[in-house]
């Protein structure tokens, strides 16, 4: 029978094949959401296994995310352990907000046409400002439109609604698809049989944390904010921000002897 592990499991294969390195970054970055923490690879073994992966290829993972200036490790003994980079807890922390925290605050969007001799001029905006391109010339950003420079065309949205085309376009770019499938693939544990859907065993409840979180960051951390801000509040990402936090406050929050469980 099915358990909330091997369901979430084959759920988010099924939408984008889980790929171990990033797997890895997601459970790591978890555990150190208030400081770097180190996981021994008998852990980090037992918990790729829980999922469906490879233990055999977690050496080949670790070694590019090391390559990378992912991850540091160290040894005791014959045991490895494994903790963020410095470099990567900082950029862990800077979207640590999007993952973990509210929805944005609806904000206005506009439309922008960039001059003729500007064909990358979507490069040139700083980091607060979104965009995506809808075609050769146009954009649709969201952000300080201060920012937006002096010689681009800029406009504020008309009653009309977005052509079929680019809403097209714009859900691409706010994953709507993979939000809707991942909260579906959230609010079906619920349906699973049994006394109560999550598990009990320490190691499955931290299998499950880091699956529905890495299904998550890799949605959220591709999502176009510009183009979220263009569909407004019906988008999926809120009802997915939803579903998905409520899973997490209901396995509670990460405690040592989540990952120690398995050394």
């Amino acid at each position: 029978m099915r358990d909330a592990v091997n369901a979430l499991a084959e759920a988010l294969n099924t939408e984008d094949p889980l790929k171990l390195w990033s797997f890895l970054v997601s459970c790591l970055g978890d555990v150190s959401q208030d400081g770097a923490v180190e996981i021994s690879g008998i852990t980090l073994s037992a918990l790729v296994e829980r999922v469906g992966l490879q233990p055999q290829a977690m050496r080949v993972a670790l070694h590019r995310l090391k390559r990378d200036g992912w991850v540091e490790s160290r040894r005791v003994g014959r045991v490895g352990y494994h903790r963020l980079s410095d470099n990567a807890l900082r950029r862990t922390r800077a979207v640590a907000a999007r993952i973990y925290g509210p929805a944005a605050a609806e904000t206005e969007w506009h439309l922008v046409g960039l001059p003729p001799d500007a064909p990358d001029g979507l490069a040139l905006l700083p980091d607060r400002v979104s965009a995506i391109a809808i075609s050769r010339s146009f954009a649709l950003v969201s952000g300080p439109v201060d920012d937006v420079p002096e010689d681009w065309l800029v406009t504020a949205p008309g009653a009309r609604d977005l052509p079929a085309w680019v809403q097209d376009i714009v859900a691409k770019a706010a994953c709507e698809s993979g939000f809707a499938g991942l909260e579906a693939a959230v609010a079906a544990i619920d349906a699973l049989p049994g006394p109560g859907a999550l598990p009990d065993e320490q190691l499955d409840r931290f299998a499950l944390r880091v699956l529905v979180l890495h299904g998550w960051r890799r949605l959220v951390l591709r999502s176009n904010p510009a183009a979220e801000t263009a569909i407004g509040a019906g988008r999926a990402e809120m009802t997915c921000r939803a579903r998905v936090h409520g899973l997490l406050e209901r396995l509670g929050p990460v405690t040592a002897e989540w990952f120690q469980v398995a050394s």
